[in-house]
């Protein structure tokens, strides 16, 4: 018997999928045969109503950020005057009841040894489980975002978080300090092995490997600025490649497929110009790196993606605090790009960038030396894999060997410590209403 690390799944904005799945493939690169590593999407592989329910629920906050107007400046700050992740385990413990045992039930079915999670509720599920059920479980949280939020269950298990910032306001919100890990942004292993260049890549996904080429994805589901921008950019008629991603929003990609089909009324294509629309791609990150400039929303994943690929973004929208902490990482502290709040600036921005593209280049130079810090998903892996290692130990105190525990002790001795820099921390400066929830979720889903 090998121990279970078990990844949870949740799709609350796909940088959370993309996230894991680093993870996952970090794991199982390098201790694929000493661990039983399994994902699953937890909140709706077993169909539990009410859990399914609560799926959607997240989902639907998440698109709500995107498309009502400061909904997310609101509520991030309620949710934290009225107490943060204590208000969110009364609510998930209380008044979603159902939602929350089903979940952990869900937990229960997989017996985990490790559980991973990289978002609140799965967090919370995770710490509950281990108070409730399995006291010997250990949890693990990566933080996918560049900040942190006060909906994070800090009472138990290691939180890891990928830069500065991030670590500066897990210490504000009284995260114990030696629960804490600081490890480079994670991307997915297929990002950082790409090696096709801008021009292959344009060639791969037939656009012109000599036109200026702007990308413009919203997130999953293009509720953000996105449209609006790349309508105003169709209207200015610049003599570019430009590349809608509408994720999977089925109506946006239809709208913009009418206009690069030439069937909308309202809209039509220069003759410089030329318009590709596409929908859902799970390889979207090789689209990032065919253009000169990713224009997106302040989504950290996404972001992180386009600089793997070489590629400086521009960042047209913030719905909330996680967003605007991409903008303070990648933007003010790193330079890989620029902020472009307003549609008219976006297009002179970019047709000084086809005439000059010395700021281009300076963009670029900031994005190697970003990446030159290297993936965290393999000290991840190594943080993993040394607290899978230390339960291992504590269950061989008691009689109960795993197999495989003398290879990963082998494997640990060799991993590199993680020390957290004192002068690096200083760098940077710290700048729903609630009814009864498994029905308010129902209904959310219904109006979908």
């Amino acid at each position: 018997m090998k121990q279970k690390i078990l990844l949870t799944y949740v799709e609350s904005g796909f940088g959370h999928i993309s996230s894991m799945d680093s993870i996952y493939d970090a794991l199982c690169e390098k201790y694929g045969d000493v661990y039983d590593i399994q994902k699953s999407y937890i909140l709706t592989e077993d169909g539990f109503p009410n859990l399914t329910r609560m799926n959607g629920f997240l989902i639907k906050q998440v698109q709500n950020t995107n498309k009502i107007p400061y909904f997310g400046r609101f509520i991030f700050p309620i949710i934290s005057l009225l107490g943060g992740h204590k208000l969110l385990r009364f609510f998930h413990r209380q008044m979603a009841v159902k939602s929350f045992r089903q979940g952990l039930e869900a937990i229960k079915r997989r017996k985990p040894n490790v559980i991973i999670t990289n978002h609140y509720f799965t967090d919370l599920l995770a710490v509950e489980y281990k108070r409730r059920i399995d006291p010997d479980v250990v949890v693990i949280n990566y933080n996918p975002d560049t900040t942190l939020h006060t909906f994070w269950d800090k009472r138990d298990g290691l939180f890891i978080v990928n830069n500065p910032l991030a670590y500066e306001k897990a210490l504000k919100y009284k995260f114990k300090p030696e629960n804490l890990r600081q490890v480079t942004p994670c991307v997915r292993g297929c990002v950082e092995r790409n090696t096709l260049s801008r021009q292959e890549l344009r060639e791969k996904f037939g656009l012109s490997r000599d036109k200026f080429t702007v990308v413009i994805a919203d997130g999953g589901y293009m509720l953000g600025r996105g449209p609006k921008f790349a309508k105003k950019l169709i209207k200015s008629g610049l003599p570019i490649t430009l590349c809608v991603i509408a994720g999977s929003n089925k109506k946006r990609y239809d709208y913009f497929k009418a206009i690069e089909d030439g069937r909308s009324k309202k809209y039509k294509v220069a003759q410089g110009m030329t318009l590709k629309t596409y929908e859902f791609l799970s390889n979207a990150y090789e689209l990032y790196g065919a253009a000169d400039v990713f224009l997106t929303k302040g989504g950290p994943n996404a972001v992180l993606d386009s600089l793997y690929m070489h590629t400086p973004v521009m960042i047209n929208y913030c719905p909330h605090v996680i967003e605007a902490g991409t903008v303070k990482v990648f933007v003010d502290r790193h330079g890989c790009g620029e902020t472009v709040f307003a549609k008219k600036k976006a297009i002179r921005r970019i047709r000084l960038f086809m005439q000059d593209r010395s700021t281009l280049a300076r963009y670029e130079r900031n994005i190697d030396e970003l990446i030159a810090d290297g993936n965290g998903v393999a000290a991840v892996a190594d943080i993993i894999g040394d607290a899978a290692l230390k339960q291992s130990e504590a269950y061989a105190a008691r009689g109960v060997i795993f197999d495989g525990a003398d290879e990963q002790a082998e494997r640990a001795s060799c991993a590199p410590s993680i020390t957290i820099d004192d002068e690096s921390l200083s760098s940077i400066a710290d700048d729903g209403i609630l009814m009864d929830a498994d029905d308010l979720a129902a209904d959310a889903v219904t109006a979908r």
